[in-house]
């Protein structure tokens, strides 16, 4: 059964153009992983800056920590994280409907 991703990633509002060029070029990468079914990036203003999101969905917890463990993902992930305000939050969901 596919699970999905939500990741929150609040960026300092001086490194939004950076942290969203960064996202947009990683995402295809993300997407032809092995195991990821779909991908989403989302953008919320704030007056402290900026926070993104990514929905993906994989198709095991197994094939998302994969591309957790992979060197795509260590590679990107050590860009991304000094450009935060404070640490990003993930949640792994299970489908329970869809109305």
């Amino acid at each position: 059964m596919p699970i999905w991703r939500w990741v929150q990633m609040p960026i300092q509002a001086e490194h939004a153009a950076q942290a969203e060029a960064a996202l947009l070029t990683q995402a295809p990468h993300t997407r032809a992983f092995p195991g990821c079914l779909a991908l989403r990036l989302y953008r919320e203003e704030s007056p402290e800056g900026p926070t993104f999101y990514s929905l993906s969905a994989w198709e095991s917890p197994e094939a998302l920590e994969k591309y957790r463990n992979s060197a795509l993902f260590r590679a990107f992930w050590a860009k991304l994280k000094p450009l935060f305000r404070e640490a990003a939050q993930a949640h792994t969901l299970a489908e329970i409907g869809c109305f």
